[in-house]
């Protein structure tokens, strides 16, 4: 297993390094869509491989990205028509003026803290001192582990974090690199179903049901293309239903497309929460989420729930 593991990081890597910015320009008839190299935007690679784009009329084309910040600035030079993101980067750019918005929710939780196997690593107090990676400062790792450690009375003085592509994280700790990381899904789940490291945490055990990845637009996709972002979000609601009611299915397409052991993937994918739907709970929650980032200098706005998210496009 390790063997194919870590030849599908190989492949991945190269592929996330030389193809990010090989994308065609925004034309009318084609939905240019961002993603990252995690199973939270399972949705779309579903929806892609099932051939649901297309029955509903649609042409897209898949954008994968390195994170989340990189995204949203091609988004913001409209060389994006739609992403999947974690909401972290999203808000920060509409904190500076950005005119994207949140469309639809994508998933909840999938994230965790993976520590060095035999690194007597056991609780959250041991971090201290230690070299902890993550996507980068702002990112929905970054804002978990943050609000992880406040809530434990943690200085993040007292650990050294620095930033590091996800998908060469585990990699990292074997090479005495870090002693730990902050990752989404499959590279949490990953880590320990392989037996080289450990998961210290799942993110549902530090805020249940919080909110992670979403479908953002840019404005001129919500002005000039809302038939087709109306059917986009219809897709992805018949993709989310379909991979909730398929996981074992919808494991294979996942693997598939990121390079990753199907074992791995359909343990990992029963740590995230897939939606397409926000409700009550959903939306206070990003409230709060925004409210965290205002506490770790990332928002400087009293941002309005009618300032991040635009939900007149979904589907009746």
């Amino acid at each position: 297993m390790k063997k194919y593991l870590y030849l599908g990081l190989i492949v991945l890597v190269v592929v996330m390094v030389y193809g990010t910015y090989d994308y065609c320009t925004v034309t009318s008839d084609t939905i240019v869509v961002g993603y990252l190299p995690s199973n939270h935007h399972s949705a779309l690679f579903v929806a892609n491989v099932k051939g649901m784009y297309e029955k509903e009329g649609l042409k897209v084309q898949m954008v994968p990205f390195k994170n989340g910040a990189d995204m949203i600035d091609a988004a913001n030079k409209n060389q994006l028509d739609v992403g999947f993101c974690g909401v972290t980067p999203i808000t920060s750019s509409i904190d500076k003026n950005s005119t994207i918005k949140i469309v639809a929710p994508a998933n909840e939780e999938g994230s965790g803290i993976v520590v060095q196997n035999g690194s007597n690593i056991t609780n959250l107090t041991d971090l201290e001192g230690k070299n902890v990676l993550e996507p980068g400062p702002g990112s929905m790792q970054d804002v978990l582990l943050r609000y992880m450690l406040m809530e434990n009375n943690i200085s993040t003085s007292n650990i050294n974090i620095s930033q590091f592509e996800v998908p060469l994280m585990q990699e990292a700790l074997s090479n005495d690199r870090a002693s730990a990381y902050m990752a989404w899904e499959p590279y949490v789940t990953q880590a320990n179903l392989t037996g080289e490291d450990d998961v210290l945490i799942y993110s549902s055990e530090i805020w249940d049901d919080h909110p992670c990845c979403v479908i953002f637009a840019t404005q001129n996709m919500m002005t000039k293309k809302q038939d087709q972002l109306r059917k986009f979000l219809k897709v992805h609601m018949e993709a989310t239903d379909y991979i909730n009611e398929n996981l074992n299915e919808s494991s294979i397409i996942v693997s598939n497309k990121l390079g990753t052991n199907n074992i791995i993937e359909l343990a990992s994918m029963q740590h995230v929460k897939f939606i397409a739907q926000p409700n009550t709970d959903y939306d206070n929650n990003l409230l709060k989420l925004v409210s965290l980032q205002q506490q770790f200098g990332y928002v400087k706005n009293n941002l309005t729930l009618t300032q991040i998210v635009d939900y007149n496009f979904r589907p009746n």
